[in-house]
Order: C-alpha cells, then structure tokens, then sequence
C-alpha cells in the first residue's frame, strides 16, 4: 500500500456516518503495519528472493533448520515452528531435499518418525547468506533505539496474542 493510499483522520471521521463505531486511530494503525511490514518485506525478503530464489517459507525452514543444527526435527515440529501445515513442510521439504539442501532420514529412537536435517550443502548456503541478512535487517532496526524496538516487540505481541 502506498503511503498516500492511507486515509487522514478527517476522512475516516467522515465513515462514521456509515460505521459509528469506526476509530480512525485504529485504522491508521492497521494501515500504517501494513505499509511498514510491506516496506520491510521489499528491503529485506525480497534480496533473498532476488539475490537467492528463496521464497520466505523456505527462508523459514531454513533458519529453523540452522538453529537446530545436528539434531534436526521432525517434520511435524518443523511445519509448528515455521507457522505451515504438515502437508506444506511435506512438499517443501521434497523440493529441498532435491535440491540437496536438507535430508529427511528415519528418526534413530523411533523408526515411524523422521528427521529433517540441514545437508553440508544446506549448511553451508545458510553460512553464505545469514551475515548480510542479518545485516540488512540491523541497519534497518538501526532507526529505533534498543528500548524503541524492545516496546515494539511487546507492542507486536500484545497486538497479535
């Protein structure tokens, strides 16, 4: 949404001829996130997309992956944590496992289950692109101080809880 697209509060007031209830703040606000959240998608996930191919579900698996390292984690848990359906991280997992990024092995405890893990390839590719990631988004974050973007995390959470 383009900056301009987002109303004044003089023309949301004259909605409340339609909704009484309506609270231009409100809406402001949504509109502003969303601004903001398309603006951060367009200078941080879009470079991943452009420079890497890499579709921010699959940025996702990824991270998870990384962060869990040699252990890795059932398919099951891995879809919980990135925020998809099992059937998603099913397919997902298929095209990186082709793609030699991942390996999807029989769990060693339990010989029903499976474990996704990072490949030296997948391992590897995140050691590439995770520094100017991460310093794409600190010199974004960098326009908020430290408590600035510690009340914004909150603010967030109480937002989406």
């Amino acid at each position: 949404m383009k900056r301009e697209m987002i109303p004044s509060f003089a023309e949301l007031e004259r909605h409340k001829e339609m909704v009484p209830e309506i609270n231009p703040a409100a809406v402001i606000a949504m509109l502003s996130i969303k601004d903001a959240s398309e603006r951060i998608q367009e200078s941080i996930l879009d470079v991943l997309q452009q420079d890497y191919h890499l579709s921010d579900g699959k940025f996702c698996t990824l991270v998870v992956l990384h962060q869990h390292g040699e252990a890795g984690l059932q398919p099951s848990v891995l879809a919980e944590k990135v925020g998809v359906t099992r059937a998603t991280i099913s397919s997902s997992l298929q095209r990186m496992e082709r793609d030699g990024l991942v390996t999807v092995k029989p769990a060693e405890t339990d010989g029903r289950g499976k474990v996704v893990q990072l490949t030296k390839q997948g391992a590897d590719f995140m050691a590439e692109i995770l520094p100017p990631h991460y310093l794409r988004v600190t010199k974004l974050m960098k326009k908020l101080t430290e408590a600035e973007q510690k009340e914004l995390i909150g603010l967030l959470k109480k937002l989406s809880a």
